[in-house]
């Protein structure tokens, strides 16, 4: 069986049988972790994953970071398009669960490309890149910290399935760049469906009651931290299970956000 801890979670040896399970890894500090990763970059040659010039210690060069896909004026609730980068009128008119959302990129090509590369492909380096540029558009809000950051966690069969969370490997790489803990206050009680092709009342439907959240929270302001928000649904459920768990705000950071007609 996963079970998904503060900072940490039981792997699989083999992703495509979910009988061989050898339970919980050998851990590091996420500190120490993060400097051998940058010694071994030092020393052995880096191509850029996008363009393949030499990038340095990165795994993305900056001139392909430069050209990533970015939100103009988002809205500062949801992180959609919004004039001036007001509130706009749909959170206005109904707002969201989260009372505020930070998208380092939008989801259009090339970062689509790469975020599918580590949710599909199992690419776990490329979650050092996207904790990087979250933590680079979290300080540019100039907004205060939250007390700790939650991964969106996924269930029990298709995190066995797929033998890694990919929200959880850029939350734990995130976590250090923004000097937030990493908790474990957020589960998944059930298994649904997956949200692509469903309608927006459809997806809210689906994960309606997915989530619980432990009283470790209570009292606390707290960051989801996930790779694509598309409607909302599914950050939205999650926050509604942390707040009534006591959370007192909730932010959404992800990796990208998608726009409507992009």
């Amino acid at each position: 069986m996963i079970a998904q801890r503060a900072g940490h979670y039981r792997m699989l040896s083999n992703v495509r049988k979910p009988k061989f399970d050898i339970g919980r890894c050998a851990r590091r500090p996420v500190r120490v972790e993060h400097a051998m990763r940058r010694s071994l970059q030092r020393v052995l040659p880096q191509a850029c994953a996008l363009c393949n010039a030499s990038s340095g210690n990165a795994l993305v060069c900056a001139a392909c970071n430069g050209a990533m896909p970015r939100i103009a004026d988002p809205c500062p609730r949801c992180a959609l398009p919004s004039r001036d980068g007001l509130l706009c009128g749909a959170c206005l008119a109904k707002p969201p669960p989260f009372d505020a959302t930070v998208a380092a990129w939008s989801y259009a090509f090339p970062a689509n490309r790469l975020l599918q590369s580590l949710k599909y492909a199992g690419t776990l380096a490329l979650a050092e890149p996207f904790a990087a540029a979250v933590a680079e558009a979290v300080r540019a809000r100039a907004a205060p910290m939250p007390d700790q950051l939650v991964a969106m966690p996924l269930s029990s069969r298709r995190q066995r399935e797929r033998g890694f969370n990919h929200a959880h490997e850029i939350a734990r790489r995130l976590s250090p760049c923004v000097d937030v803990p990493l908790a474990g206050g957020l589960t998944r009680t059930r298994d649904a469906p997956p949200q692509a092709g469903l309608t927006l009342r459809e997806r809210v439907r689906n994960v309606r009651d997915a989530f619980a959240a432990s009283d470790a929270v209570a009292g606390c302001s707290v960051a989801i931290v996930d790779d694509v928000m598309t409607t909302g649904a599914t950050i939205g459920a999650a926050a509604r299970a942390l707040r009534k768990a006591g959370a007192i705000r909730i932010d959404a950071w992800v990796v990208a956000r998608t726009v409507r007609g992009s």
